[in-house]
């Protein structure tokens, strides 16, 4: 009954990376009256309840304000604090037994609780932030419940092989409850007059809205609330990620350039087929060559297979081919992905997975990976998939 109210502990903590410029401490108080607290399962034990402020920064444990010693099962309590304004805190029960979230965006907080029942439980009166956060904890967690649930049953049925039209199925709904879910979150950012409640939201759509979505309703959060401390940190700390990643992909594409094979020899390679005769690179010197490095278990090698598979079949004819390279671990799986995906070029693999000698000779750190090698034996392109593959396939064989 009270388990996914852990999740508001954790929820309300995004909060942290953008509530350390929040205005002035404020006195309030929190009266509250409670039914059935035995529900809590402590057989008897005391039972506290405590007012804390939510730390913000990694492994800071919360801020106790006050506390109260409940009395039986039924009763009441009054807990005050001097905290942020307008920011986060708990009523927490017990050792974290139950949590929940409140807003001081009123000096009085009254909050009515009947553990007695099954579904909403607690009342707020006095704090229309705090009613705002419990209706967008309530939803979004019914959404993205369902969010979650598609890509579990998309993700099973990707493992058990389900038949694409199925598959189809299944990622249709999965885009369904994304779509749902997001829909939601931009009509709850854009009609909240309220600023904490608007980036806990978009903190927690960060993770499904796409960057464009993400960059405009921030946007649209600094138009609305210019002189909020909460919305001006998430800008800021957002303009620092959006560099970070930046000078990491720019880092990254540094160290790709200097680590990769085009322009230069291919490196050789001799590996067994499945009856154990030795396969080299060099052997297919005078024929341009992809090395297609893949393995049956890897998700997204099996779903380029058929792009693979369709240059094969076009370009076969033209002094081209194929070697497939596998990271398998075990030959059956490996012989099975082979027929079931239609792979009808030469295959090699030592069965040694990471610690093939594949990879610690062309040093690759991902597959589906691959290396085209012209007629020379140099390398001419490398981690092509898609229509980069064919396009680089038609400019050179045409």
């Amino acid at each position: 009954m009270f388990t996914r109210f852990f999740l508001m502990t954790m929820s309300v903590a995004v909060l942290g990376l953008y509530s350390c410029t929040g205005k002035a401490k404020g006195k309030f108080t929190v009266t509250g009256t409670f039914k059935n607290a035995d529900r809590l399962g402590l057989a008897g034990a005391p039972l506290k309840v405590y007012l804390q402020e939510v730390s913000y920064g990694k492994d800071l444990a919360p801020v106790s304000l006050d506390s109260a010693k409940l009395s039986g099962s039924n009763g009441s309590f009054t807990l005050s604090g001097a905290g942020k304004l307008q920011a986060v805190y708990e009523l927490v029960f017990g050792d974290n037994i139950l949590a929940l979230p409140l807003i001081d965006d009123a000096s009085a907080i009254s909050v009515s609780i009947d553990l007695g029942k099954k579904d909403d439980f607690y009342e707020v009166s006095g704090s229309d932030a705090s009613n705002k956060l419990k209706d967008l904890i309530i939803i979004f967690g019914k959404k993205n419940f369902e969010v979650e649930r598609s890509f579990a049953a998309l993700d099973s049925l990707k493992r058990s092989n389900a038949p694409d039209s199925v598959q189809i199925s299944a990622i249709n709904a999965k885009n369904n409850a994304v779509e749902d879910l997001n829909t939601y979150l931009k009509q709850f950012i854009n009609t909240s007059d309220n600023a904490t409640v608007s980036v806990l939201a978009l903190g927690w759509a960060n993770r499904s809205f796409s960057t464009t979505d993400f960059d405009a309703s921030l946007k649209d959060l600094v138009r609305k609330f210019p002189d909020n401390g909460m919305v001006l940190g998430m800008k800021k700390d957002y303009e620092q990620q959006l560099a970070q990643q930046q000078a990491q992909m720019a880092e990254s594409e540094k160290r790709q350039k200097e680590n990769s094979w085009v322009g230069k020899d291919a490196p050789e390679l001799s590996l067994p087929d499945a009856n154990g005769k030795i396969v080299s690179i060099a052997s297919y010197k005078g024929k341009y060559l992809l090395v297609d490095f893949w393995a049956s278990w890897c998700g997204p090698c099996r779903g380029e297979n058929p792009n693979v598979v369709k240059v094969y079949n076009e370009f076969k004819g033209k002094n081209f081919t194929i070697l497939g390279v596998s990271l398998d671990k075990e030959k059956e799986p490996w012989e099975e992905a082979i027929r079931e995906d239609k792979l009808d070029w030469t295959h090699v693999s030592d069965l040694k997975y990471w610690n093939s000698k594949a990879v610690e000779t062309f040093k690759f750190e991902s597959i589906p990976f691959n290396v085209l090698i012209d007629p020379q034996g140099k390398v001419i392109g490398e981690g092509l998939r898609g229509a980069e593959l064919e396009n680089k396939l038609k400019e050179v064989l045409n």
